[in-house]
């Protein structure tokens, strides 16, 4: 069976439409907003089309093709938009409308008259550069990469190809030549095009599956007041960095940290502002610590830090410059500016010699030390590092 161009252009508009449709009842409610540039970016693809169906039936309405070349490239645009979104990056407007419009626009100045395929190379360009584009942001997105993020950039990535390679042979052989329109002319590009938008709507709205079970793990493992881990994902990570660190005795260490005269705070200015106070901390202590770091609100207003790889030393160290972080906190009350402190109990050792419930307990046991010697200041555990540190305003 062979189908003329005008019924595969609007079986496309239909499977577009309906695949579109579909991602967008899917996606109502989720929480990315890359998820709506995509829901725009298909009521684009659908457009193309249908103007390319009607300008096809007669001559005159040639002039429909540079608007159909536009939903184009503004259907690649917004995927790229919405990758971006996706990696929690913003676009400017310019950024993608300037080259819709001028996929419309230059067309008319161009070309007298227009022609079948006025403004295609500008098309062709603009497409391989936003398919690229959103190729890239979906393999840079931040670790762990999502399943579908990649598959999507090998999608979006073959589109980039296959535009690529029409653009070439149009320029060498031109649109009626058997090397452009056998592979690459409009009947084999709207068949290439519908496949990968079916690919790209199922990948999207399993990519929106992903997203939003990770923000129910990131809920089920994180303190909802200040963003640290919870107790029991702090326990069960802090367990498997030190079985890892077990395999080659790598040193370790432990701080606990509990704010000082906080039921004070609660008790005079409120739990409004001891929340603020418990955020605010949380944040600076955040900021002290590395990437491969562990660090969880352990209870009320006690923080816990496990640093893979620190020895007694650094870990004084990163005591010291969560002092610092905390007394420079300053959280607004009716009575003035309150600037909270902070008192820090470590314990160190190596990974196989020593668990965690037994480097806690020895972390406890500095902290009550700390504490009963003034506050605000870091003590250790054990012989080696039992030396006070304080942090005097």
């Amino acid at each position: 069976m062979i189908l003329d161009l005008t019924t595969l252009y609007l079986v496309s508009a239909l499977v577009t439409g309906t695949s579109g449709v579909l991602f967008l009842l899917d996606m109502r409610g989720r929480p990315d907003p890359a998820l709506r540039w995509w829901g725009v970016a298909f009521l684009c693809a659908i457009s193309p089309a249908l103007i390319y169906a009607v300008a096809a039936q007669r001559t005159e309405f040639l002039v429909l093709n540079p608007f159909g070349n536009g939903f184009v490239v503004a259907g690649s645009a917004l995927l790229w938009v919405g990758a971006r979104s996706f990696n929690k990056r913003r676009t400017q407007l310019a950024m993608w409308l300037v080259p819709v419009a001028l996929t419309i626009g230059l067309p008319f100045v161009l070309d007298h008259p227009l022609q079948t395929w006025s403004g295609f190379p500008l098309l062709a360009g603009w497409v391989v550069v936003f398919n690229s584009l959103a190729a890239y942001e979906c393999l840079r997105a931040p670790a762990p990469r999502l399943r579908n993020s990649a598959v999507l950039a090998g999608a979006w990535a073959l589109g980039a190809a296959f535009y690529a390679m029409r653009l070439a042979a149009f320029l060498l052989y031109g649109p009626d030549d058997p090397g452009f329109a056998v592979p690459f002319g409009s009947e084999a590009t709207t068949v290439a095009v519908l496949m990968l938008i079916v690919v790209s709507s199922f990948s999207m709205v399993a990519l929106g599956k992903e997203v939003s079970e990770r923000a129910l793990q990131e809920a089920a493992s994180r303190d909802g007041l200040t963003g640290a881990l919870n107790r029991a994902t702090f326990t069960r990570l802090a367990e498997t960095e030190l079985a890892q660190g077990a395999l080659n005795g790598a040193p370790v260490a432990v701080l606990l940290l509990d704010l000082d005269h906080f039921k004070r705070i609660n008790d005079t200015h409120g739990h409004a502002i001891g929340d603020a106070v418990l955020v605010g901390v949380a944040a600076a202590m955040a900021r002290s610590i590395g990437p491969r770091d562990l660090f969880c609100r352990y209870g009320g207003e006690e923080f816990a830090v496990l640093l893979p790889g620190a020895s007694s030393e650094l870990a004084h160290v990163v005591a010291e410059r969560m002092l610092r972080a905390v007394r420079s906190i300053a959280v607004g009350t009716p009575e003035g500016l309150l600037r909270p402190t902070t008192s820090i109990g470590i314990a160190a050792g190596r990974s196989g010699a020593t668990d965690l419930t037994t480097m806690l307990r020895e972390a406890d046991i500095a902290l009550y030390r700390a504490k009963s010697g003034g506050r605000n200041r870091a003590m250790g555990a054990g012989r080696d590092d039992g030396t006070t540190r304080a942090m005097l305003a």
